[in-house]
Parts: C-alpha cells; sequence; structure tokens
C-alpha cells in the first residue's frame, strides 16, 4: 500500500495516455493514468451499457456510476471476471445513494481483501495473499 501511495497515487510526475482514449488533462484522468502505469494493465473492460465484449485475460474492470446507479448490479458476476491481479474500478462511488450501496457492498464483500476509496473512485482488489483491510485516501 504504501509503494501504491507515494509512487502511483501522489507521484506527479507527467506520463503519456497509457490509452489512446484515456483523458489525461482532468485531476481524474491522471490518476487513472498514473494507476495504470503503474500496474501496467494491459487488458480490461469498461461495463457499461453496451458492454458487450470480454477479453480473454482481464487486467483491470472500470463500473461507470451512471451504470452503476441504473443497475442493480451483482458483485459475484464482477468477481467472475476477475482474478487475483485484477483491480475493479468504481467510478463515482459516492455519486447516488444507489452507487453508495453498490460501493459499501463491494468494501464488505469478503472476496475484496483491499479496497481503497479516493471519493472520486473506489478501488477493490482479490488479494488472497493480504489481510482485508480498507482504505481512505486522499488525492
Amino acid at each position: 500500500m504504501f509503494l501504491l501511495v507515494t509512487k502511483c497515487f501522489y507521484d506527479k510526475t507527467t506520463f503519456k495516455p497509457y490509452f489512446p482514449h484515456l483523458e489525461t488533462k482532468t485531476k481524474k484522468g491522471k490518476l487513472l493514468n498514473r494507476l495504470f502505469h503503474y500496474f501496467q494493465f494491459q487488458e480490461g473492460i469498461y461495463i457499461s451499457e453496451n458492454n458487450k465484449k470480454l477479453p480473454s485475460k482481464i487486467d483491470f474492470i472500470y463500473i461507470d456510476s451512471y451504470y452503476l446507479k441504473a443497475n442493480s448490479m451483482e458483485l459475484n458476476s464482477i468477481i467472475a471476471l476477475a482474478n487475483n491481479d485484477t483491480c475493479v474500478i468504481f467510478e463515482n462511488p459516492h455519486y447516488s445513494k444507489a452507487t453508495e450501496i453498490q460501493w459499501k457492498s463491494a468494501v464488505a464483500n469478503s472476496n475484496f481483501n483491499v479496497t481503497i476509496d479516493t471519493y472520486s473512485f473506489g478501488f477493490a482488489f482479490i488479494r488472497k495473499e493480504q489481510v482485508k483491510e480498507h482504505f481512505t485516501i486522499r488525492v
């Protein structure tokens, strides 16, 4: 956790966009870009209304807050896609009561051993080798 906070969250290095369409001008975009560079993600899915294609190896799962608000998402279906190195990214977990409930259920879920709340994003990791912990980090 210490390395993630110091080398990723608080690092002010400017990186080129990790993915071609990743917006890196906003504070949230810069944080995501640093996270992608830190973990060296290769494949992931963006869960939204029109998500059809699933890659074979999933490094990250990005869940849109508008989708979360409109759909009561089943966390077990997300966990089924993930492995021990997958990062589940909840966009704006405090956007509405519905997204807040989804985020709190992810934090309480026994499959997610490490959860990080940055207010703009919620990060959930399945790290079987680590004790269950929840962090609130200001970025």
